[in-house]
């Protein structure tokens, strides 16, 4: 059950993300990042071991990459542009960050 939560959660901050990245640039970029890492943490504070913050990872991974793909319509949410391009790689960025941060150990 928690291996779902975890997809459902990351193709939610994927979401998300991809629906604000391109909201009033930059302040929408920024804030698609910010809610990548925070929503990461945020698995591994719930569920604790990493291998949920992976399936929540491949989630969001999954829901960008098929943002970023031509649909029926030949339709796009995740542009090849600047904002595009960045989303891509900050994300990346922001995931493999809250990945390999320590949790704090409270006393």
């Amino acid at each position: 059950m928690n291996f779902l939560k975890a997809l459902l959660f990351g193709s939610l901050i994927g979401f998300c993300g991809v629906l604000l990245h391109n909201f009033t640039p930059p302040f929408g970029f920024l804030t698609s990042l910010l809610l990548t890492y925070l929503g990461i943490k945020v698995v591994g504070q719930r569920f604790f071991y990493l291998r949920y913050q992976i399936y929540a990872a491949a989630a969001w991974l999954a829901v960008v990459v098929r943002a970023g793909t031509p649909g029926n319509g030949e339709e796009l949410l995740v542009y090849g542009n600047t904002y595009g391009n960045l989303f891509l790689l900050g994300g990346f960025i922001a995931i493999v960050t809250a990945l390999i941060t320590t949790r704090s150990k409270s006393n």
